[in-house]
């Protein structure tokens, strides 16, 4: 629960920072926007057919800022707005019940002929949940067992201006909703949705027209140093919880304006393992290590990061060998980075931690 709470405070901040500076910039326009989404639930595993079937309906408002300034569209081949939003999802079963979510908000738009305008939105916050699993009144419930979650949403669709100030759009969205295997049982809800919506600009939804520039590279390399934790059960119905540490060292080398090529090692302990060997009588270390090659995509101070890891270091036989790691990273002017990232075994998560990391440009 400290961990997504100091998640919820690192949002916040993330988003309020945002807004502070684009409200700096005049060419940063508002937009306020509001939509209704209904999906259905996809049961991606059987211990969840239950609530196979179910049909979430949801309405939802953003409030953004759209950069039209000439160096953001240099750098990024796009426009794009960044805000908040929150949101209301009913998910029509007994089972799931409602969600309320917060989230920062980011959508790249691109112009396609006159008028209409292809764009991409990426959502990530938290949720609160109504009806969490609990063994005493609610065992139904293998998708999530903390009522509050991580909360991503991805998606793409078609813009189309109505008038000088009102736009349509229609998008396809992906929802997932886990809280990274920090409690168990944590299947996940995954939803996929159909999204109208309709945006307001009080000034223009005009969008001005630049002509290429060479490339520019503004962050060349970065070594990242840090230091992560976490805090799990070992399983269903287990109330004792556990800590995992982990080090980290990251390097960093761009190779266009929104993309990067990654190679890092992290060493870490887990005390959930430990308390498993310890279940199973097994005289192994529960210490775990590996290296890691991914990709970043680099959106202003954000890095969003995928990587591919195998492990120099593993006793037990409970992992794979392979791992994968996905995360978000909020770069400070003061050379102090914090994000979130979550390690996973396929497709079954291990864990989501907290890093706080020192880091440097080359």
């Amino acid at each position: 629960m400290k961990l997504i709470f100091a998640v919820i405070a690192m949002l916040l901040t993330i988003s309020l920072d945002l807004l502070a500076q684009e409200t700096s910039n005049h060419k940063a326009l508002p937009y306020f926007t509001a939509s209704i989404h209904s999906g259905s639930i996809y049961a991606h595993t059987q211990e969840v057919h239950n609530i196979k079937g179910a049909y979430p309906i949801g309405v939802e408002l953003l409030f953004t800022k759209q950069n039209r300034d000439e160096k953001n569209w240099q750098q990024y081949n796009c426009y794009f707005n960044s805000g908040v939003g929150i949101n209301y999802i009913n998910y029509n079963t007994d089972v799931l019940g409602e969600g309320f979510a917060l989230f920062y908000v980011f959508e790249p738009q691109f112009k396609l002929g006159k008028f209409l305008k292809a764009l991409g939105s990426t959502h990530l916050g938290l949720t609160y949940l109504s009806n969490p699993y609990s063994q005493n009144n609610n065992t139904k419930n293998l998708n999530y067992s903390l009522p509050l979650s991580a909360y991503i949403s991805l998606g793409m669709g078609v813009e189309y201006p109505l008038n000088k100030n009102w736009q349509m759009s229609l998008l396809g969205q992906f929802i997932h909703i886990s809280n990274g295997g920090t409690q168990e049982p944590n299947k996940g809800i995954n939803l996929p949705t159909l999204n109208m919506r309709f945006s307001y600009n009080p000034i223009s939804n005009g969008l001005n027209k630049y002509e290429k520039k060479p490339i520019k590279l503004e962050r060349k390399t970065r070594i990242d140093i840090g230091l992560y934790a976490s805090n799990k059960n070992l399983g269903v119905n287990d109330l004792d919880r556990y800590f995992i540490f982990g080090a980290l060292a990251n390097y960093s080398k761009q190779i266009s304006n929104i993309n990067a090529i990654t190679g890092g090692i992290e060493i870490l302990t887990d005390e959930v393992t430990q308390a498993r060997l310890q279940r199973d009588k097994a005289d192994k270390s529960n210490i775990r290590a590996g290296l890691l090659i991914g990709h970043e995509f680099l959106f202003g101070r954000f890095a969003v990061s995928q990587q591919l890891g195998c492990y120099l270091v593993n006793e037990t036989n409970y992992f794979n060998a392979l791992y994968q790691r996905a995360g978000v990273t909020y770069y400070t002017p003061s050379k102090i980075a914090i994000g979130f990232n979550i390690l996973t075994h396929t497709i079954v998560p291990n864990f989501l931690d907290l890093r706080v990391m020192y880091y440097f440009n080359k």
